[in-house]
Formats: structure tokens, C-alpha cells, sequence
């Protein structure tokens, strides 16, 4: 037990060293932080996206149970808190991203590989699909505010054009060239480091004002995805591998790539970049716990 703790806290650590980082170097690139969102949001990410769905290899058994799953647990938790939010009189369009899409990348996908082996990967590229394409569709609608045709910012996205294309070549096996590739990957290291300095970078300009509304989300988040894991679980008769990676992925924390999304159209980021750190800090603790549930 004390082992595995010890194993996740490892796996974990450089993550929020970055966020660290990028929260003691928000002094020196205060008026940068607009630049350095537009960059990661219309190069990096769209990179991101096309080294990973271009080249991911769909082989495993149980992955249409696990896409399905993927959606539910995504869907659920956005439900539960448009109930608790309605009956509570709370309006807060940007607090239901951190809610329903939940860090499917820098997290799951190295304590995965290190807990079950990289055969777990392709399942768990099943959130990292839904999450993305979720965030950018329904997400983008959602922090639109129910505006006139503000469903059209969606187009303006580039990762979009990019999963379309990504997920038309990889099912068609069309070859592109190398120097396409080469340089998506280049980006695509960058990635996710650049994210967590953005988020630390974010949080040092945070003043947290609604610490009740972030916890809140925050269980809706945990509880609300843990519950609909254990259902999707019963409800497709998942087993082995497949039942692991769906109830882990269910409690990981808020993706960090929400906070980007709310600054970048204003959709409450301050509580959602204090939403996304209290999940983080929580999630020290519950994905060991997980683990060792899991077993």
C-alpha cells in the first residue's frame, strides 16, 4: 500500500511542479498570459490532438462499452449539476466544463500504463476522445450562454478541423507527410507542460471569491463521476481491464484544459481555474485510494 502511494505520488509530482512553476514565474510574464492561451489553444492543442488520434491503434476488445461509457460519465455529472444549480438559484455557465470533462491525458494515461501496462491505453484513449470532442462541441455551446448562433465559435476552433481530418486519415490509413508528423510530435511534447504553466500561471492571478460554488463542483465532479462509473460498469457488464480503466477515469480531476477554455470566452475562470486546483490537490489522494480499491 505504502509502495503505491509512493508509485502515484511520483507519477504525479511533475505535474504539479509545472503548476508551481508557472505560478512563480506569473510575475514576469504578466501581461503575456493572453499570448501564451491563444498559442497553446490554436497550435499547440490542435498538435496535441493530431499525434494522438492520427496514430492511436484501435485493437482492444470492449472499446465501443467503454466509448458509451466514456459519454455517460461525461453527460451525468453535467446533468447532476444543472439540477443542484437550478434548485440552488446558481448561474455559472463555465462551472459545468470542470464538472463534466475530467483530465483524461496527463494523468490517467502514465499511472494506467504504469498500473495495467500500455494495453490499457487504447481504453483509456476512449475519455481522451469523448472529453475532446466534448469540450470543443457541447463545451463550447455551454460557455456560449445560450446566445444567438454563439454555437458558431465552435468553427472558429482549430482543433476541431484537425480532429476531423486526424480521425478521416487514421480510418482511411492515408499516409501524410513526415515533416507533418515530425512537427505535430515536436508540439505535442510541448503540450502538456505548456498547459500546466498556463493553469499555474492562471491561479496566481486568481482571486478565489466563490470557494463554496468551486467545492461543490468539485464533488459533483468526484462523486457524481465515481457513481456513474460503478453504473456504466453494471450496465455494459464490464470486466478485467476494461472495468479498471472505466472507474478510474470516472474519479480522475477536472481537466486542466477547461480553465483555457473559460478564459479564452470569459465564462467564469477564476472559479474554474480554483475548481480545477482543489480537484488536483483532492485527486492526491482518491486516485491512490482508487488504485488500491482496484487492486
Amino acid at each position: 500500500m505504502v509502495s503505491t502511494l509512493i508509485h502515484v505520488l511520483q507519477i504525479v509530482a511533475p505535474a504539479f511542479f509545472l503548476i508551481g512553476l508557472g505560478y512563480g514565474c506569473s510575475r514576469y510574464i504578466q501581461n503575456g498570459n493572453e499570448a501564451l492561451i491563444k498559442i497553446t489553444m490554436g497550435v499547440l492543442v490542435p498538435a496535441f490532438a493530431w499525434e494522438h488520434l492520427y496514430r492511436m491503434k484501435l485493437e482492444s476488445s470492449g472499446l465501443t462499452d467503454v466509448l458509451l461509457s466514456a459519454i455517460i460519465v461525461m453527460l451525468v455529472p453535467g446533468l447532476i449539476a444543472w439540477v443542484v444549480f437550478r434548485v440552488m438559484g446558481i448561474s455559472r455557465r463555465g462551472v459545468y466544463l470542470p464538472i463534466m470533462f475530467m483530465n483524461s491525458v496527463n494523468l490517467p494515461f502514465p499511472i494506467l500504463a504504469a498500473a495495467y501496462g500500455e494495453g490499457a491505453i487504447p481504453l483509456a484513449l476512449m475519455f481522451y476522445l469523448t472529453a475532446f470532442l466534448g469540450i470543443f462541441t457541447l463545451g463550447l455551446i455551454i460557455v456560449s450562454g445560450g446566445k444567438e448562433k454563439g454555437y458558431l465559435k465552435i468553427f472558429r476552433e482549430p482543433v476541431l478541423y484537425v480532429v476531423f481530418f486526424a480521425l478521416l486519415f487514421n480510418a482511411g490509413g492515408v499516409e501524410v507527410p513526415e515533416f507533418i508528423n515530425g512537427s505535430a510530435h515536436m508540439l505535442a511534447q510541448a503540450t502538456i507542460p505548456m498547459v500546466l504553466l498556463a493553469l499555474g500561471i492562471q491561479l496566481a492571478q486568481v482571486k478565489i471569491t466563490e470557494l463554496k460554488l468551486s467545492f461543490i463542483a468539485v464533488a459533483i465532479r468526484f462523486v457524481g463521476g465515481a457513481l456513474t462509473g460503478i453504473f456504466c460498469v453494471w450496465l455494459f457488464q464490464l470486466e478485467g481491464l476494461a472495468y479498471k480503466v472505466v472507474i478510474l477515469e470516472s474519479v480522475m480531476p477536472c481537466a486542466v484544459i477547461t480553465s483555457l477554455v473559460a478564459e479564452k470566452y470569459q465564462a467564469q475562470p477564476e472559479i474554474v481555474a480554483s475548481t480545477i486546483l482543489i480537484s488536483t490537490l483532492l485527486a492526491i489522494i482518491i486516485i491512490p485510494c482508487t488504485l488500491i480499491l482496484l487492486g
